[in-house]
């Protein structure tokens, strides 16, 4: 089940920058600015804001496989509106099929942790949560690095850009097909027993949940405030980041459209690894607290470092510096999933990680708008001393967070109750 919930997330979170990572080609060939392509990006920032309570609300009714249906037949109209959208004229088009795969991402975003309470053991979730997350970041990973390595960077011969994005285009709406098939016919709501002490009380105690209840207990619960303001900082930064990574690159080293779509995809993949670790980690010692303010500490140095040294001009700084961000930044994004489910507990997971979510859309929005305008205005010096400031204070918000292992200690304690 987490396998088929991985492939359709990866194939959700690839078309995410698959036009910002090209953004000077695709500016030229359709004719729009810059601001223009990233929010090709943005719309999924966005989209997510006003769904992200009745999908939460769905989720909760209706359960596992709907939402996950949903998200995949979203994914596979995204895809077929694409393969509309390869002439000069039809930027439009490709608004309109970034809005629908931004529509399916609110169904598929929030899913890791619940698969990973559900299906899985109280040693074992962390891992499974970070797993679940696997396959939205290696989609982003091949979206970074698949359409730089096939498009030519003339954007004048129109003939080779439409026949180009047709490549990418045409295979993405197959294979969308074939996963919906999948997850329909296979993929089932929940295991015949429950996994863990934690989820059968909870199965028992919670079957019908209060969902105006759970918001507002998640919203008057400050160390989860705390997380969600922290988390969207961090979040918030790694997604601006991502989505002018494309001007980041080229404002030093003009012409390198393939390398900066390699940088995106190393900083997811060097992500990936650090999910994985710090899943296994926080599954080990359920030092929640601790691990998050390591990654924000890290992640604050890493990018004052990057911020410097950048100067230099040394494209190999750009590699180093994306890889070891990406290990932090990216690596954390299920942490902060595991840390909420952990902190609300009882709260449905899904709740959680959706309100995660909102928070990483709406600083993703305010720090992609602040630091676009600001690099092409001023230069990467000062989008970067503001991608500093940003850590800093998350740094501070992690560091007044008082955690308490709700979830651990449930599956600590004895239970009379049975699958």
């Amino acid at each position: 089940m987490l396998f088929l919930f991985a492939v359709c997330s990866m194939m959700n979170g690839f078309p995410q920058f698959q036009y910002t990572v090209v953004a000077d080609i695709v500016s030229c060939y359709y004719r729009a600015s810059l601001n223009d392509i990233n929010w090709t990006c943005v719309v999924y920032m966005v989209v997510f804001l006003p769904l992200v309570f009745p999908v939460m609300y769905l989720m909760d009714k209706k359960g596992l496989k709907v939402t996950l249906v949903i998200g995949a037949v979203l994914n596979c109209l995204g895809s077929w509106v694409q393969c509309f959208s390869f002439s000069p004229d039809r930027y439009i088009v490709i608004m309109a099929c970034q809005t629908i795969y931004a529509f399916g991402q609110v169904f598929v975003l929030s899913l890791p942790p619940f698969i990973a309470g559900v299906w899985f053991g109280a040693t074992e979730v962390g891992l499974a949560c970070a797993m679940g997350v696997f396959g939205n970041q290696l989609g982003i990973a091949l979206g970074f690095v698949i359409p730089p390595t096939i498009m030519t960077n003339d954007c004048t011969d129109k003939v080779d850009i439409s026949y180009e994005l047709g490549i990418i285009g045409y295979p993405m709406a197959a294979i969308n097909t074939v996963i919906l098939i999948v997850i329909v016919c296979f993929f089932q709501e929940k295991p015949s027993a429950f996994p863990s002490i934690a989820q059968a009380t909870k199965n028992t105690s919670s079957s019908d949940t209060d969902y105006g209840k759970s918001l507002k207990t998640l919203f008057c619960d400050m160390p989860f405030v705390l997380l969600l303001l922290g988390y969207g900082l961090l979040t918030g930064t790694y997604f601006a980041m991502s989505t002018i990574m494309n001007e980041m690159v080229l404002i030093h080293f003009p012409g390198e459209e393939v390398d900066a779509g390699w940088m995106g995809a190393i900083m997811v993949f060097a992500g990936m690894i650090g999910s994985i670790i710090l899943g296994a980690l926080l599954d080990k010692t359920h030092k929640f607290k601790l691990i998050s303010l390591a990654m924000f500490v890290l992640s604050f140095f890493l990018m004052v470092g990057y911020t410097f040294l950048i100067q230099l001009e040394h494209i190999w700084i750009q590699f180093l510096f994306f890889t070891l961000l990406g290990f932090t930044m990216t690596g954390y994004l299920p942490a902060g999933f595991d840390f909420g489910a952990e902190i609300t507990y009882p709260e449905p997971e899904a709740m959680s990680a959706s309100l995660l979510n909102a928070s990483t859309q709406i600083f993703s929005i305010i720090l992609t708008n602040i630091s676009s305008p600001l690099l092409q205005a001023y230069g990467d010096f000062f989008s970067n001393v503001f991608f500093c400031a940003c850590l800093l204070v998350g740094i501070i918000v992690m560091a007044c967070i008082k955690c308490q292992l709700k979830r651990t200690n449930a599956d600590k304690e004895p239970s009379d109750t049975k699958p």
